[in-house]
């Protein structure tokens, strides 16, 4: 593949892979700048080590117009596609769920292909976020203003549901989800006028004491063309009002809740990203730069991903007592809490922190044996 890349680029200093390489470890060694970069592999003994050679910084930045983004999606695909990572069963065994969100990154005023308002400009990152497996699947990089429904639409596939806040939601929306075979869990405003077509039983003995006033009906909304009907479950929460729809009528009052909780999993998402990840910061401004950086990043982002799971499964950790005793208490616990500790099984094996960042690009060069497996277990 990448004898074919540099071909039909005509690169003669600069190969694709030996590019890949050394953005790759820009990435994981949190380099600031495409600059900064090459002066890691003019000077830092890593380098040399893992078999890096000094490139220059015109050379480099040579890269981010010589190859096309679409060779970076297509590793990107490969990595998803190769790469077996651990599920969350829990989700397994009602489907497969992704989260829908897009979130801004501030640009400098001459990337006039990121215009988002008169004095500041932006490009809005649209993520397609897997919940089963805790990795990004798909994204757009778009202006500022770009559609958000419009990415959403653009990736729908059969038997999937989807799950996004109240921005998304429209009617003609949901329709086009249905037509798709699809599914959906999503916020929706709270004025909104329906008609009740039935009540559905909810499983009190099941439901937190943290969620009040709780409903679960079906619905027919009145600006719906379409009349479909769909699935309106209410609730009060820690002095908020939601109302969330969806056309699972399979899942239990409490899985709707908890799936629209879940969506906040794609936020740390872009926290990471933004802040643990570096991605705040931009090699190349280029539109098809900053595509060539995304890609690379979540590619490093799930091999990461991988690594932390396969140590911890060399390890095999258990769980202890208390924290069995600590998921009895679920039902009593405040809001907050309860999201917490619902969540807790995303915390043990997807989350990735920066002291465990620092040990990995540390240890680059080192042979893996039992103390580093010790090491990157315990932070």
């Amino acid at each position: 593949m990448s004898e074919i890349i540099d071909q039909e680029s005509h690169s003669q200093k600069l190969f694709f892979a030996d590019f890949v390489k050394k953005l790759i470890f820009g990435y994981v060694y949190q380099v600031s700048s495409l600059r900064n970069l090459s002066l890691e592999l003019q000077t830092n003994p890593m380098c040399r080590a893992v078999g890096l050679r000094y490139t220059p910084f015109s050379t480099l930045k040579d890269g981010f117009s010589r190859f096309e983004s679409k060779h970076f999606k297509q590793l990107f695909e490969s990595v998803l596609e190769q790469t077996k990572l651990s599920q969350v069963k829990q989700l397994d065994e009602m489907g497969v769920f992704r989260v829908i969100d897009g979130s801004l990154f501030p640009t400098l005023l001459q990337m006039s292909w990121t215009s988002y308002r008169k004095a500041k400009n932006a490009f809005k990152l649209h993520l397609c976020f897997e919940l089963n497996r805790m990795i990004p699947t798909e994204f757009w990089v778009g202006t500022g203003n770009s559609s958000e429904r419009q990415f959403l639409e653009s990736v729908l596939e059969a038997g999937i549901t989807y799950i996004a806040d109240r921005g998304y939601f429209s009617f003609g929306v949901a329709d086009k989800i249905v037509q798709a075979k699809a599914f959906f869990v999503m916020r929706t405003k709270n004025n909104l006028l329906y008609k009740v077509v039935e009540n559905l039983p909810i499983e009190t003995c099941e439901m937190p004491n943290c969620f009040r006033k709780v409903t679960d009906e079906i619905v027919i909304f009145s600006g719906d063309e379409k009349q479909n009907r769909l699935r309106l479950i209410t609730f009060e929460v820690a002095g908020s009002y939601f109302r969330v729809v969806s056309n699972r009528f399979d899942l239990m009052t409490l899985n709707i809740v908890v799936l629209y909780a879940y969506r906040w999993q794609i936020e740390l998402f872009f926290k990471f990203m933004k802040r643990t990840m570096k991605g705040i910061e931009l090699f190349n401004h280029s539109q098809n730069g900053v595509e060539i950086q995304f890609y690379g990043l979540m590619s490093v982002a799930i091999l990461m991903l991988k690594l932390k799971q396969d140590c911890q499964e060399l390890e095999k950790e258990v769980e202890t007592e208390e924290v069995e005793e600590e998921k009895r208490k679920e039902n009593r616990a405040s809001p907050s809490k309860w999201i917490k500790n619902i969540a807790q099984v995303f915390y043990k094996s997807w989350k990735i922190s920066k002291n465990w960042l620092v040990v990995v690009k540390n240890s680059l060069a080192q042979v893996a044996d039992y103390q580093l497996l010790k090491l990157l277990n315990a932070v």
